[in-house]
């Protein structure tokens, strides 16, 4: 997996939105990220839009 968000494997922005539209606002979950080309993963808790 490259990049993910609260478990689910991201591969572009659609599935992104998808696994976010999942989750309220305040929810805490961890994202993966590439940071210097390791993966990182951080908690992270998604504000309102």
């Amino acid at each position: 997996m490259g990049f993910g968000f609260a478990g689910r494997a991201i591969g572009d922005l659609y599935e992104y939105t998808c696994a976010l539209r999942g989750h309220d606002p305040g929810d805490r979950v961890e994202i993966v990220v590439l940071q210097e080309g390791e993966r990182v993963t951080l908690p992270v808790a998604p504000g309102r839009r």
